[in-house]
């Protein structure tokens, strides 16, 4: 347990590094969260970005990993049988939002 408190310390801390050698603009960073401009450079100068804004970094730095993380959980719910025909969603739907 502690192994892991300690490495997420070190991406914490990495956090910085990581965005300035993204291929995003910081534009990108301050509208993902929601931030206004001096915030963001803030919490970036003292490295104090809250768990959700951590989640959404790395979901933005790790874009491809996210994915596919993605397609994984989609396959997990279609093998358990959580999906639904297009027909009867689209029925869901129309009840819901006409």
């Amino acid at each position: 347990m502690i192994n892991i408190v300690l490495e997420f310390k070190k991406y914490r801390d990495s956090i910085p590094h990581l965005i300035q050698k993204s291929d995003y603009k910081t534009g990108y960073f301050i509208k993902l969260l929601g931030l206004k401009t001096p915030t963001y450079y803030r919490k970036l100068k003292e490295n104090s970005f809250s768990m959700e804004e951590i989640e959404l970094l790395t979901k933005a730095l790790y874009s491809k990993e996210a994915l596919l993380m993605e397609l994984q959980d989609a396959e997990d719910d279609y093998a358990k049988g959580n999906v639904r025909e297009h027909s009867e969603f689209t029925e869901v739907l129309r009840q819901e939002f006409l």
